[in-house]
């Protein structure tokens, strides 16, 4: 919307308000005012909501190449030329801890269900299918 039809919306409320309440008093005014406020409110909600609907599918999309990241290690640690490297382990630790904070944040600010693998061996399998 242009700033000049902004303008134009502006100054129709206030002479549709200034008209109303001169024609037929000031019942019809707070009225007219009221149903104003209430689509300037639902507008601004649903705003809110879709922008809010944006963060959680980026912070979705960040835990997921996170994620990819810490596999990723995990496959080069697992390389016999770097087998059993201290800087490699504690990389792929940092990076578990980083999913999981990210993982304890999706649950705590979003609507998110995390599906929990119990048995690490389940976990190699499915690496190892992939």
């Amino acid at each position: 919307m242009t700033q000049i039809n902004k303008y134009f919306l502006y100054a129709s409320l206030i002479f549709n308000g200034t008209l109303l309440m001169y024609l037929f008093g000031p019942i019809p005014f707070f009225l007219f005012l009221s149903a104003t406020v209430n689509v300037g409110l639902i507008w601004y909600i649903k705003k809110f909501i879709d922008k809010d609907s944006n963060i959680e599918d980026d912070i979705v999309d960040v835990v997921e190449k996170i994620d990819s990241f810490s596999g990723h290690i995990e496959n080069l640690h697992q390389l016999e030329m770097y087998y059993g490297d201290e800087n490699l382990q504690s990389l792929m630790e940092h990076s578990n801890e980083l999913v999981n904070y990210f993982i304890d944040f999706q649950e705590k600010h979003f609507d998110v269900e995390v599906q929990e693998i119990e048995d690490i061996e389940e976990l190699e399998i499915e690496t190892n299918v992939e």
